[in-house]
């Protein structure tokens, strides 16, 4: 060894020295560099985690908030076709009851109408019935004016009223 430290011209006190310098600035390094250096990098690499994390929680929120999302679509498309549908059946409906009255009222007015023929053909009998006899009158009184006395005038009238009202 001794031969080794001649042939390489190694100074024991110089290496002590130098072991102790490099001690000397490992130890400032590592103090006031390297030290500070990893909690900042430790502090760095937590946040970077953290980050991410929430990162991955909020794609998850979002994606669960368009889920929710998609499925309230989906609800208010269904309740829409559903007041749609129900709007339909109600108009039918509204619209075959509204042609139903509509029916009866052509009926009510169509039964007036005949009730009101009916009558007014009565009124006309009547009055044609009335206008006859007159006529009728009118006609014996002049034909038979000089031979028939007032009682067979009467039996004539009454008889044919009768036969006309018959």
């Amino acid at each position: 060894m001794d031969e080794l430290i001649k042939t390489f011209h190694i100074d024991w006190k110089l290496l002590i020295a130098q072991i102790v310098n490099f001690g000397i600035v490992l130890f400032v390094l590592w103090r006031f560099a390297l030290k500070p250096l990893m909690k900042v990098m430790d502090k760095r690499s937590q946040d970077i985690v953290k980050s991410l994390d929430e990162a991955k929680q909020i794609e998850e929120n979002l994606a669960r908030s368009e889920k929710d999302r998609e499925t309230k679509i989906m609800t208010a498309k269904k309740d829409a076709a559903k007041i749609i549908e129900e709007a339909r059946e109600q108009a039918g409906k509204q619209g075959q009851k509204i042609i139903e009255e509509a029916k009866g009222e052509v009926q009510t007015i169509v039964s007036a109408a005949k009730e009101q023929m009916v009558q007014e053909k009565k009124n006309m009998i009547l009055e044609v019935k009335a206008e006859v006899s007159s006529l009728v009158i009118a006609t014996t009184k002049k034909v038979l004016s000089e031979v028939v006395d007032e009682n067979i005038d009467k039996q004539i009238i009454e008889k044919t009223l009768n036969n006309l009202k018959s």
